[in-house]
């Protein structure tokens, strides 16, 4: 990861935010690089969820992955307007746009 945001930012190209998601242990050394990777370029907002809430390096948690793969499915929805007038409309969760909420 660290190497794919120097590669983007010698390109003068910045994410609009970034996404991790990891559901054991082994995933709290990607939350801690990735937070300080972000921290030094502060370049885009990032997202690092953990899946069901326990102690962990990640900012917020989703509750099962179910809510994982609905999050993807609502920023793949996203990304194409059209898609997301009808996952808006089809969503009735707390975030309408992307149909699932993080918990902090």
């Amino acid at each position: 990861m660290e190497e794919l945001l120097a590669m983007m930012s010698l390109k003068s190209v910045s994410p609009d935010f970034v996404l991790c998601i990891g559901d054991d242990r082994l995933d709290q050394d990607m939350f801690e690089t990735i937070s300080t990777s972000m921290a030094r370029s502060r370049s885009a907002e990032l997202f690092a969820c953990t899946v069901r809430q326990k102690p962990t390096k990640a900012k917020y948690y989703l509750d099962d992955v179910t809510e994982v793969i609905r999050l993807l499915q609502g920023l793949a929805a996203a990304s194409d307007p059209a898609a997301a007038a009808v996952h808006c409309l089809a969503s009735s969760s707390s975030n309408p746009t992307l149909g699932i909420s993080l918990h902090v």
